[in-house]
């Protein structure tokens, strides 16, 4: 204020002062604030040759598409990203640091709007830019790799993705006063290494993560994040008491962080019906995946695939109890859920139907079975994608055929359901390919008798 009464109100300095405002503004979280703030500030640089103007005023155009992504204003940050990295093209040059680090914060833009192919290019040419450079500014490299070996992940190139994080990882752990952001790391890197099945190594990191975490903050809901992934390698583990112990925690933190009916606790009561489902405690294990079933509804309403897969899930309990008709009543919902989808996934709603044609099966209604099946088989034939589905509805039509005293049809299937697993990839020792060897060899032997 006193800049502005003793100068132009388009004074060069009154610029500055008000960015150096808007930082603090930004520092405080308080992004609204600090984007006014920024933009009154941009509208004072208006000398296009003078390289000291263009060189400030990329720099706020910077700062305000940074406040711009906190709020989500993807549109509006682009092109404030934009006019900073022509700017600094104009002053720099297009091979120089600064013009890739703008270039950076476009391939982070573009990466939290899915564009991911275009990001990772961005990306990769800062690093490159980095690692010659001879400013070694290690805490933007590290957010450089970190940033892309997350693309990696999500592309699911987690091989790429895991030494990138481990350079990150290398880097944050010699810098001080960090653990959140060496917190960060270790939870995508043991992440990866669950996705590799190394679940001891997953566990090693996942718990560094959360006992770093807890170390800063305290029980927050990133904390639980880390909690319930925790609880999921245990329960793939079979340590089902670490589990529910795990699990428990994590539902507990998550109420007391954001709220009782938020996805997170339901996210948690599903994976605690999972573990009570795997130690045959079927009631606990209903009650859980009924609760999270409730809280899916009230977040998503009913008509969402993700209704649809929780559904999935107590038809599953109720076939593990012969409660047939409840189990086929449940799988025909999420079957109509399915299908109202946009985007209707056709692998998903073969998979509903093969589930149903199970039941369908086990209650010996061989009929609506075998039309399950086949239905089934269809859609996944036409799609091509997924031999083992295939594999597994042609292996249960032999079952019907056999079940019918058909065994000349069911052997046909039987034999066509072996290549298809072999087409899998299945080795002739898996339990799938076992049993579909053993029902060859049981209906070579009946037709051999007749």
């Amino acid at each position: 204020r006193l800049r502005q009464l003793l100068l132009n109100e388009n004074h060069f300095e009154i610029a500055e002062a008000l960015a150096h405002v808007g930082k603090i503004h930004q520092k405080r979280a308080e992004h609204f604030k600090s984007i006014s703030i920024f933009q009154e500030a941009i509208g004072i640089y208006r000398d296009p040759n003078n390289k000291k103007m263009m060189k400030e005023c990329a720099d706020v155009c910077r700062l305000l598409g940074m406040s711009q992504m906190e709020i989500s204003d993807t549109n509006n940050a682009f092109l404030s990203f934009e006019r900073s990295l022509k700017l600094r093209e104009r002053v720099f040059g297009k091979d120089s640091e600064e013009w890739a680090e703008v270039a950076y914060d476009i391939g982070v833009a573009k990466a939290h709007i899915g564009l991911h192919d275009e990001a990772v290019e961005l990306i990769e040419h800062f690093i490159s830019m980095k690692r010659t450079s001879n400013n070694q500014d290690s805490n933007n490299l590290s957010n450089a790799l970190f940033q892309l070996g997350l693309l990696k992940s999500k592309n699911r190139c987690i091989d790429e993705a895991l030494p990138l994080l481990q350079e990150a990882l290398k880097i944050r752990r010699m810098q001080d006063d960090n653990e959140l952001e060496i917190s960060e790391v270790l939870f995508q890197i043991g992440c990866i290494h669950e996705a590799k099945k190394d679940y001891l190594e997953s566990l090693v990191c996942l718990e560094e993560s959360l006992q770093l975490r807890q170390s800063i903050v305290g029980d927050d809901e990133i904390a639980g994040d880390t909690m319930l992934k925790i609880g999921e390698v245990h329960r793939i583990r079979q340590e089902f008491d670490l589990a529910v112990e795990t699990l428990t925690k994590a539902l507990e933190t998550f109420k007391s962080t954001v709220g009782e009916e938020h996805l997170s606790v339901a996210n948690t009561l599903r994976n605690l019906g999972y573990v009570c489902d795997a130690k045959h405690d079927y009631r606990e294990a209903m009650k859980f995946h009924k609760q999270g079933l409730n809280i899916l509804k009230i977040n998503l309403g009913s008509n969402h695939v993700s209704i649809a897969a929780s559904l999935d899930d107590i038809a599953g309990i109720y076939q593990k109890v012969s409660k047939y008709e409840k189990a086929l009543k449940c799988l025909e919902e999420s079957l109509r859920i399915r299908k109202l989808q946009k985007d209707c996934d056709g692998m998903e709603i073969a998979t509903n139907l093969f589930g149903m044609g199970i039941i369908y099966a086990a209650n010996n209604d061989n009929d609506k079975a075998m039309e399950c099946y086949h239905s089934s088989l269809e859609i996944s034939c036409q799609i091509g994608s997924n031999p083992k589905l295939e594999a597994q509805a042609l292996h249960q039509i032999g079952c019907v055929y056999a079940a019918l005293f058909n065994y000349r049809d069911a052997l046909q299937n039987w034999r066509t359901s072996l290549s298809k697993y072999r087409e899998a990839g299945l080795d002739d020792d898996h339990y799938m390919v076992a049993c579909t060897l053993g029902n060859i060899e049981m209906a070579e032997n009946v037709l051999a008798v007749n």
